[in-house]
């Protein structure tokens, strides 16, 4: 959950940064960054549908593979690319929304019930406090190394978790 914030808000946050540098109207900004909000929050019920059906970890790695492929799309897009970077950034909101929305049920599914306000408590403080480094770290890259090493950072830091679950799921196959 916390690697997915971040990639989603560093390429989010800039994202509006890198529009207007490359002289894109606002009204093209709004329309980029809505259609980010809407894969974020639009899909959430087939997204708790998906991971009913394929469990938490599949649609973890589906997440990430979504986020990946945003990333790649954001940092690839031509200057003039506002359609580009429009489904790049709806596949950022979605690609987001998979992960949250399975690492949220994965959380809580082994925790008794008490301690779920606590464990939740805490897995919000390191999400959204992460939000705020990357917001701070992404607009270091943007301004020092350009928007589309943001993508391919973000693409990196993606990796780890994608190992991590792939480990735990052979580890269960074992």
């Amino acid at each position: 959950m916390i690697v997915g914030q971040v990639v989603m808000v560093g390429i989010m946050t800039m994202t509006p940064l890198h529009m207007r540098d490359h002289g894109h109207e606002l009204a093209a900004v709004g329309l980029v960054i809505s259609a980010h909000t809407a894969g974020m929050f639009a899909l959430s019920p087939i997204s708790g549908r998906i991971v009913q059906r394929f469990g938490s970890m599949a649609t973890i790695l589906a997440g990430a593979a979504v986020l990946a492929s945003a990333a790649v799309l954001a940092a690839a897009a031509p200057a003039n690319g506002g359609v580009v970077l429009l489904v790049a950034l709806f596949l950022l909101g979605y690609g987001w929304n998979l992960g949250f929305v399975a690492g949220s049920a994965l959380l809580v599914s082994g925790v008794e019930h008490a301690e779920r306000t606590r464990t939740e408590g805490l897995a919000d403080s390191l999400v959204w406090g992460s939000s705020a480094l990357a917001s701070l770290t992404s607009g270091f890259i943007l301004a020092n190394a350009g928007y589309a090493t943001l993508g391919i950072v973000a693409t990196f830091m993606l990796v780890l978790p994608v190992a991590a679950v792939l480990r735990r799921r052979r580890a269960a196959a074992d």
